[in-house]
């Protein structure tokens, strides 16, 4: 018989599956619009291999997914400078899990997120796919820590079209704080995902709101 740590691992992995399919971009969602610039570099442009990145990217949003694999291939092997590097890792992440699953992308998103938005909500969704509650946990710091800065109200933007919305990191994270029985603060983040997105019903953050609502029963 199935124990109870077994059972709610087996319940975990099963609500894992809606993530697998959007995060994977398959929920048509929105989409945020980007810059030429890292908030996180204090605004310096990237200037080399610029436009080999946005290649791969313009690649990316058509469902070239190998191609633009060679694409950030190419910068990766062309002594790119460090904001150049992590951009192209962090593609190479969002490529490997669209040809794939979005755990294929670790390596890759490890190497991109500490200059990377981007590449921060990735390895929390490869986390989340991973659906551990150590990997769980991680998750949530990622989101909350690393991305948010320790502000339940932080917004997240886009820098290239991965498919997560700002609210949908924040139903991510909420699903990350129920699923390690945190329901207080699954409940404030799944509001706010609720608020930044109005048309919330039947979207995305509508089916993580039913896992959310599952998971606290």
């Amino acid at each position: 018989m199935a124990t109870m740590a077994n059972r709610k691992t087996l319940t975990l992995m099963i609500l894992a599956i809606p993530f697998a399919v959007f995060l994977t971009g398959c929920s048509g969602g929105v989409n945020g619009e980007g810059t030429n610039t890292y908030s996180q570099t204090n605004g310096t442009p990237i200037v080399r291999a610029a436009n080999f990145n946005d290649q791969g990217w313009s690649l990316f949003e058509r469902g070239q997914y190998e191609s633009a694999l060679t694409t950030f291939n190419q910068v990766l092997g062309d002594n790119p400078t460090a904001e150049e590097e992590a951009e192209a890792n962090n593609g190479v992440g969002w490529a490997r899990g669209r040809i794939g699953q979005l755990k294929d992308g670790i390596p890759w998103f490890l190497k991109a997120v500490g200059l990377s938005h981007d590449a921060k909500v990735g390895l929390a969704g490869a986390y989340i796919q991973s659906a551990s509650k150590a990997d769980l946990e991680a998750a949530a710091d990622l989101l909350f820590t690393k991305l948010g800065g320790g502000n339940p109200h932080f917004h997240y933007v886009p820098r290239r079209s991965t498919g997560v919305s700002d609210a949908e990191a924040h139903a991510m994270l909420a699903y990350c704080y129920a699923a390690v029985g945190k329901s207080e603060d699954a409940i404030t983040q799944l509001d706010y995902a609720k608020e930044l997105n109005p048309a919330w019903a039947s979207s995305t953050i509508d089916q993580i709101s039913r896992m959310v609502d599952f998971l606290q029963m």
